[in-house]
């Protein structure tokens, strides 16, 4: 009897986890969709959800608004990975400088190609991360965190990019980058808003020397 009841226990714990991680794999492809990230950005909806936590605690939940002091460190990433292969991870903003005039879009904030697993110390750094700095005026602005799995350890040509050159961060063309390396559908996504404070003046005038 206590055996019959311990594995029904196992099978309903595991149903459960496989129900919840199903829920939020259907809600981060609905998200995307009511913020136009799909077809906007990308337009094959991703397989799972992406977690990111920052070392303050923060959690991203897909489509909720955050401030660029929370966000200003890089996050620790979780999907469900092949610790035999290799994966591209990305931070963009589609809204650059804003959603209503998005000349730069999209805006890199992150770039690591070659991670092997889920070791994101491990990749090729192609862009240092540094978080959101939407401008005053801008409004909300969208930023969304993919991960796509490379067929191998690949040669990028695509030389590390200067954390101070806007020319390197702006107009990166999610599809064309991905479709130039044969990662089609992005393996994991979030998304997430931020909106203006009083930490972004002091972001722009140390990235770019700017000042509002």
């Amino acid at each position: 009897m206590n055996s019959h009841y311990g594995l029904l226990l196992c099978v309903l714990v595991l149903f459960l986890g496989q129900t919840k991680a199903d829920q939020d794999e259907l809600n981060v492809v609905r998200v995307l969709k009511e913020m136009g990230v799909i077809p906007e950005v990308f337009k094959e909806p991703p397989q799972q959800l992406l977690k990111m936590r920052f070392e303050n605690g923060v959690e991203i939940i897909e489509g909720e608004t955050y401030t660029p002091t929370e966000l200003k460190l890089q996050p620790e990433l979780e999907w469900s990975a092949d610790e035999g292969s290799y994966y591209t991870i990305m931070m963009i903003s589609p809204d650059a400088p804003s959603r209503e005039l998005p000349i730069y879009r999209s805006w890199i904030h992150w770039l690591v190609v070659n991670v092997p697993g889920t070791d994101v110390s491990k990749g090729q750094l192609l862009s240092e991360y540094f978080g959101p700095i939407p401008l005053k005026d801008s409004g909300l602005c969208r930023f969304v965190a993919l991960v796509y799995h490379q067929s191998d350890k690949l040669d990028f040509d695509e030389q590390k990019m200067e954390l101070k050159s806007s020319v390197d961060h702006s107009n990166f063309d999610v599809e064309k980058f991905t479709q130039k390396y044969d990662m089609s559908t992005p393996c994991a996504a979030n998304v997430f808003q931020a909106k203006w404070d009083n930490s972004v003046p002091e972001m722009l005038k140390t990235l770019y020397d700017l000042t509002e």
